[in-house]
């Protein structure tokens, strides 16, 4: 998959971390999001056909709010 070559930084909503969770939008028009890893073993073994070349990172609610938010203009 072609890699973007600039990101926009879309939000991250405030939960007191340091920019993460957040989302970006790619100068293609696809996103990106931020996330701290999916690493205990036993729940990646629950991913379906989750291939070596991606991964799966863990978001708040909050962001997945406020991705619904930016990208349909619908209100919380």
């Amino acid at each position: 998959m072609r890699q973007p070559s600039n990101l926009v930084h879309l939000g991250t909503p405030n939960t007191g971390k340091d920019g993460s969770p957040s989302f970006y939008r790619t100068d293609d028009g696809r996103y990106v999001v931020q996330g701290y890893k999916l690493t205990e073993p036993s729940v990646r073994a629950q991913l379906v056909n989750c291939p070596d070349h991606e991964d799966a990172v863990i978001i708040t609610r909050e962001l997945a709010d406020l991705i619904v938010v930016k990208h349909t203009g619908a209100t919380q």
